[in-house]
């Protein structure tokens, strides 16, 4: 897509799709058992609680969604990550640095929420969500429009837990914290 000008517009349009970041499967029967609809909705309660406590400044409960082994990325406008956390103790340390830098309100709004992949006998699923995320601070303002894509595993007490976690913001309104970049 370009501008009136001819120059490209930032982010290209459908960047995820187009650089490999997701790959979105026709609609097509699958399966609708109770076991997959309860692991559905769990894993949907993993987006709404992880996005919730991150509005809430509640670092434990973001870091309480993800394995112990955890990736998470973070890009813009890009399927190339400007920043990258491993294991739940770096997020934590990491995550807690960002949000103490951040002196407004954030509230994320989560929907589009797809199971792409869902095995239930080995545990493991892959799923996709969109934001947009408001910032009110003497005002409100739109912060951001995100992607997440995700892969979840099943862990031993049954939650849905984020084993990898890529956020894709289309663009982002004011200056990334310091404590997010490399």
């Amino acid at each position: 897509m370009t501008t009136k000008a001819g120059a490209p517009t930032l982010p290209p349009q459908a960047w995820a799709h187009r650089q490999g970041k997701i790959d979105m499967r026709p609609l097509e029967p699958g399966d609708w058992s109770a076991g997959a609809l309860a692991a559905r909705a769990q894993i949907t309660e993993a987006f709404n609680r992880f996005a919730t406590a991150h509005d809430e400044a509640r670092v434990d409960v973001v870091v309480s969604c993800f394995t112990e082994d955890t990736v998470f990325e973070v890009a813009q406008g890009s399927a190339e990550p400007f920043t990258r956390f491993t294991g739940r103790a770096e997020l934590f340390d990491r995550l807690t640095r960002i949000i103490a830098e951040q002196s407004d309100q954030r509230r994320h709004v989560m929907g589009n929420i797809l199971v792409e992949r869902l095995d239930l006998a080995e545990g493991t699923a892959a799923a996709l969500a969109f934001s947009v995320v408001t910032v009110a601070a003497d005002g409100l303002t739109l912060g951001a429009s995100v992607i997440y894509t995700a892969e979840l595993r099943r862990e031993d007490d049954g939650c849905w837990r984020f084993g990898y976690f890529f956020i894709g913001m289309d663009s982002y309104s004011g200056e990334r914290p310091k404590a997010g970049e490399k």
